[in-house]
């Protein structure tokens, strides 16, 4: 299954060179169950600024999720759908901004996380403010 994405990106973004990691979401339209994730692109790459041109991608091509319940679900033959939400510059922000969608989407009846794993620094300055933006349209499209 390839991904999709949503409205503001494409491979081509995605592998500008800009983004080592991405947010994405796993939709099963017969139950309209709804699983959220994030994915390294590049092995050993936690900033944009470390990736070259040898750089090794890290199997988010094929990757489907972490999460054994999405993968049974997957291997028991449901119909799913992939999209790439946002790329990021560094894992860091990747992670943040999993984290945030959890948390806002997770208590919904539909969505299959199950856990957040995620220690993370939260923002300052510049960022602050970009991610706070990002997310905001992350949550509108989802809702």
């Amino acid at each position: 299954m390839e991904w999709n994405y949503s409205m503001d990106w494409s491979e081509d973004d995605l592998l500008d060179g800009n983004y080592c990691g991405f947010v994405y979401m796993i939709e099963f339209p017969e139950s309209g169950e709804v699983y959220y994730g994030m994915k390294q692109i590049y092995k050993h790459v936690k900033r944009a600024e470390q990736i070259k041109h040898d750089s090794i991608e890290n199997n988010w091509r094929d990757y489907t999720s972490s999460s054994k319940i999405v993968n049974r679900m997957i291997g028991e033959g449901m119909q799913y759908k992939k999209t790439i939400l946002w790329g990021f510059p560094t894992m860091a922000e990747t992670a943040y901004i999993e984290t945030a969608i959890i948390i806002t989407e997770g208590l919904k009846p539909d969505i299959l996380n199950l856990a957040l794993s995620h220690k993370c620094r939260l923002p300052t300055g510049v960022t602050k403010k970009r991610l706070r933006g990002v997310l905001q349209q992350i949550l509108e499209w989802l809702n």
